[in-house]
């Protein structure tokens, strides 16, 4: 077993400086906060070590990671991909596609999320939107 964090604790720091300091700890894995770059309506929401909408090569971060023995143990954004604005729904469903891509580019195959609820709708509602929302493909 690794004993690791989530790096959005880590929110001031940049990716480096991040994963220097989970080396640093003794950690040997890292759940890499991967939020839009935007203002964060609560905290941790707009932290973002990896910006995944503009990813680019994955040689640098896998090769810092390596070189500091630090493990990428899985890509995390949890937003509410059932919110009842349906803008901001949609806005978080297609940021998550793009943690999810990231994740497969990045080797890691791993993302940690929250599907979320609507607030205005009962247990039983919501559970009938995650049919409409993540239909299985």
């Amino acid at each position: 077993m690794k004993i690791g964090l989530v790096s959005a604790i880590l929110e001031d720091y940049d990716f480096k400086k991040m994963i220097d300091t989970v080396s640093e700890i003794g950690y040997e894995c890292v759940e890499v906060a991967c939020w839009p770059k935007a203002k964060a309506e609560r905290r941790y929401a707009g932290v973002s070590h990896i910006d995944v909408a503009n990813l680019g090569d994955t040689e640098e971060i896998l090769s810092y990671c390596k070189e500091k023995n630090v493990e990428i143990s899985a890509l995390a954004f949890y937003p509410n991909t059932m919110d009842g604005n349906l803008e901001k729904r949609a806005a978080n469903i297609e940021h998550l596609y793009k943690v999810i891509d990231a994740s497969k580019k990045l080797g890691i195959n791993l993302v940690t999320t929250f599907i979320g609820r609507d607030q205005t709708k009962t247990v039983e509602e919501n559970l009938e939107l995650v049919k409409e929302i993540w239909i299985p493909i």
